[in-house]
């Protein structure tokens, strides 16, 4: 199994769980499980033991011994949960490099099979010394000098570097206390620890005197406080309604107007500010909606410029439900914590991403496990049930805080979570019951509204969230003053004639918005501003043009519109004397020039614009003679 699979499925063990495992990963070759319950102060058929091994045979990390039941194989957990409790690395990892002769003299002192295959020579030695009795019968026949310092050795750190005795090592053909334990094993001269020699975590083990090693069996019980169970799924409601309204407002204002991005990556922090001006939020929260859309696929990158995707089209016309659904299964798993990079650009990774998903699923486990209608009392129970749960990943308590609260704030942004209590919708995602998670969606959020309440004094109110066609439309024609779980728009004559430019008549407008009001009622101020503004729209006209022609011989004017090569200047009449030119002065000129014409230029007085070639000079700049030292 490759390391870093080993890792991602320790990544998920309880703590009791990697302390088994991490007791295991002290002998490469396997532990017998006698010797395993005695390192952890518990009899060998103690339940919690039983079903911490249960959990790791399940995840495919250790099992029994087909031959050898008594005894306990593992992948190579000592390549990930190395130098567990102060022991150095398992002999696997020490002798690898050790030269074949010296590791058959070792073979051959512990009374292992002596070959010439290297891997199989450190196998079989590595298997000995996972055999504690076999270990310490070893170190009761060593010398005195020796036993000293393999028993310091065991109990402090495992490296041991007295000059003169290394010298003598690696110099003096006599026996040493050094040379003795070297030519067994039980400790590793090689080179990669410079000028030391190192104490391998098997004997290390076997010799610290009642080693011990924590077992945990026992789950933190976080304090918790009773809350309302209709209280918290009400704001949970208001909190989803409130984020698919934000991430609505965001993008379609990153669709206005495309953000820019730093040459460094990511969306600046006056970027992030101006947003969150404009969409009426703070920046944590314009983090974390960008970083949920960008998971989602609702935004993408155009040139060095962040703007809505195609996708986001397509998006908004789904039911609200449907709509915060997308949204709520990319945040859930995401491998990101945007609400830990306070002060960098948004957008950007942070190094607990990889863990974040983990933790985040994790939470909401731990929040499903409270009562029915109670919440935790404050973060710090929360962390430290994270830290119980998924130790590898989380630290202990006071490591696992920062996380927790930026989780937490999310699971507040996304409606899972209120009050340090889970909503229904974190009781669904904790179960991952699809249909569950479907009906609670609908509960939270209502199908969109088709229709408005027209208010005399010329706003219009959406109750509840409007469908995608009733905000174009009252986006087009109106201006919005409000969002959230109600919406509202106010019609002025500016936004009004905004409907005009885009092409509506008085009649359509009046008719769309009609048949968008509630009960087909159009208030008589509405009526009455929408059908004066129509009448005057478009009373004066301005048009694009590049340059204009004049003359004062009617005909010629006339002439030069006919001719067929000339079409493409598109003249219009703008008097008897006038033509406009859809291109440019000098485009127009070469033109008429091509068609035989031999037109002029004109000053802004009526003078005419005479062309003199322009003759190019460079500045005056004395040459050096390249003879000249000086």
């Amino acid at each position: 199994m490759e390391t870093a699979q080993i890792l991602q499925l320790a990544s998920l063990l309880t703590l009791p769980q990697l302390q088994v495992a991490e007791v295991l990963s002290l002998r490469a070759e396997g532990t017998r499980q006698r010797d395993l319950a005695r390192a952890l102060g518990v009899a060998p058929d103690d339940p919690a033991l039983v079903a911490a091994l249960g959990a790791l045979h399940a995840a495919g990390l250790a099992w029994p011994d087909e031959r050898e039941p008594e005894w306990i194989r593992t992948v190579q957990l000592h390549q990930v949960l190395a130098n567990s409790y102060g022991f150095g690395r398992a002999a696997e990892h020490e002798m690898t490099y050790l030269p074949l002769d010296l590791l058959q003299r070792v073979a051959y002192e512990l009374g292992a099979p002596v070959g010439r295959d290297h891997q199989r020579l450190v196998r079989e030695i590595g298997a000995v010394l996972a055999d504690p009795d076999r270990v310490r019968e070893q170190f009761r026949q060593a010398p005195a000098a020796a036993q000293a310092i393999l028993l310091r050795l065991a109990v402090g750190e495992p490296f041991y570097s007295d000059a003169q005795d290394l010298l003598a090592l690696r110099t003096s053909r006599r026996g040493t206390p050094l040379r003795w334990a070297v030519h067994r094993g039980l400790l590793v001269f090689n080179g990669y620890y410079g000028n030391a020699v190192a104490m391998p975590s098997e004997v290390g083990a076997a010799l610290r005197p009642d080693f011990r090693a924590p077992f945990d069996t026992a789950p933190p019980a976080p304090p918790s406080i009773a809350i309302g169970a209709e209280h918290i799924d009400r704001a949970g409601a208001a909190a989803a309604r409130a984020a698919l309204a934000s991430v609505v407002t965001l993008l379609e204002e990153c669709g206005r107007t495309p953000v820019p991005i730093l040459k460094a990556g990511g969306i600046g922090l006056r970027e992030v500010r101006k947003l969150a001006r404009l969409i009426e939020s703070d920046e944590e929260g314009v983090r974390f909606w960008l970083t949920v859309a960008g998971m989602n696929g609702l935004i993408g990158i155009t040139g060095d410029r962040v703007a809505p995707s195609a996708e986001f089209d397509d998006w908004l016309k789904l039911d609200p439900a449907e709509q915060f659904g997308r949204l709520l299964d990319g945040w859930f798993r995401m491998p990101a914590a945007p609400l830990l990079l306070d002060g960098r650009p948004a957008l950007v990774g942070s190094e607990h991403d990889e863990n974040s998903a983990t933790l985040r699923v994790t939470l909401a486990a731990v929040l499903a496990s409270l009562r029915g209608g109670r919440g935790a009392a404050g973060p710090e129970g929360l962390a430290a049930m994270l830290a119980y749960l998924r130790p590898l990943v989380a630290g202990d308590a006071a490591e696992a805080a920062p996380m927790t609260r930026a989780l937490w704030r999310e699971y507040e942004l996304m409606g899972v979570g209120a009050r340090y209590a889970p909503t229904s919708l974190c009781h669904a995602l904790a179960a991952g019951d699809h249909a569950r998670l479907e009906s609670t969606l609908r509960e939270f959020l209502p199908p969109a509204q088709d229709s408005v309440l027209l208010q005399s004094d010329l706003t219009a109110i959406a109750t509840g969230t409007p469908s995608a066609s009733l905000s174009a439309l009252l986006d087009l024609a109106a201006d919005r003053e409000s969002r959230g779980g109600g919406s509202t728009w106010r019609f002025t004559e500016s936004s009004v004639r905004r409907a005009f430019d885009a092409g509506s008549t008085a009649d359509e407008l009046l008719a769309r918005i009609r048949a968008a009001a509630a009960g087909g009622r159009v208030p008589q101020p509405l009526e009455y501003m929408v059908a004066d503004l129509g009448r005057k729209h478009g009373v004066v006209r301005v048009r694009t043009v590049g340059s204009v022609l004049r003359s004062e011989d009617v005909a010629l004017l006339g002439e030069i519109r006919r001719v067929r090569s000339l079409a493409r200047l598109e003249l219009t009449e703008l008097a008897p004397t006038v033509l406009s030119s859809a291109l440019t002065p000098a485009e127009t000129l070469a033109a008429l020039r091509a068609a035989g014409y031999a037109p002029a230029g004109e000053n802004p007085d009526g003078t005419i614009a005479f062309e003199r070639p322009t003759r190019h000079r460079a500045p005056h700049r004395a040459i050096e003679d390249p003879d000249d030292d000086e």
